[in-house]
């Protein structure tokens, strides 16, 4: 059986051809040598008369510097376990606690601590985050008296490293703290340059079983996004924000 449009072939292909681009004299040969494989394979594979078994894929991808998505793409639904990253642990708060820490500038700060530079400096957190003096103080004071922050000597340090609600807690504060995600999305969009923020959306079809799925993926994609892109200490304080809503409503609903 010929294998030609497969995507570890397509991804081989264009490997292959960013060596090229990079120097014209890069042959097959080089590439095989480069990644462990034999000549005769490679161009086997490359012309789609061979197929790459999982064990091949495994001993090849280390060499092919291939991005995250890449990855998923070049294993499919074989991806091996030291590529599919270890679930995150997180502080699960109830609804009480949730409602009392709601408001982003909380979150904020638990991050803003671990920035390069961080003062403890009410002033400096309210310049930092751009919002009120007392908006500040409030928030701080609330972090550490809840415990979420304590006082070490001069520092400051956070107690969980990630906080989380339970997907079935649906309250007010919960549809609150989404709606807060939504202007602070809008206010970026309209005054932060799009060299230092991405937004993107997308429109599918799909069935209400699908849904629960969905949201596995979502939160896979949350924990494995969080391991590759979050760093200790960092630059600045980031949030990431996925909405997946209907726009299509049920015949029957209406009635």
């Amino acid at each position: 059986m010929i294998h030609t449009d497969d995507k570890p072939r397509q991804i081989l292909l264009k490997k292959f051809d960013e060596g090229v681009r990079r120097n014209s004299r890069w042959s097959k040969r080089a590439f095989a040598r480069r990644i462990g494989i034999s000549s005769g394979a490679l161009t086997e594979i490359m012309n789609g008369k061979r197929p790459l078994s999982v064990q091949v894929k495994k001993k090849l991808a280390p060499k092919l510097e291939l991005s995250p998505k890449e990855q998923l793409e070049f294993f499919e639904d074989e991806l091996p376990n030291y590529l599919q990253g270890t679930p995150l642990e997180y502080h699960l708060l109830n609804e009480d606690q949730f409602r009392m820490i709601a408001d982003w500038p909380h979150y904020a700060i638990l991050n803003l601590i671990k920035t390069k530079g961080f003062k403890p400096s009410v002033e400096w957190i309210a310049r930092r985050l751009n919002v009120p003096f007392q908006t500040a103080e409030t928030s701080w004071q609330r972090l550490l008296r809840m415990g979420h922050l304590k006082k070490i000597g001069g520092k400051v340090i956070r107690k969980f490293p990630r906080l989380n609600t339970s997907d079935g807690v649906i309250n007010l504060s919960v549809r609150e703290a989404h709606i807060q995600d939504t202007k602070l999305i809008e206010a970026s969009l309209r005054e932060n340059p799009i060299e230092i923020r991405d937004h993107t959306s997308m429109t599918l079809v799909t069935n209400k079983k699908n849904l629960a799925r969905a949201k596995e993926m979502i939160r896979l994609f949350q924990d494995q996004f969080a391991q590759e892109i979050q760093t200790d200490p960092g630059e600045e304080v980031y949030r990431l924000s996925i909405s997946l809503f209907p726009l299509s409503h049920s015949l029957e609903e209406k009635k």
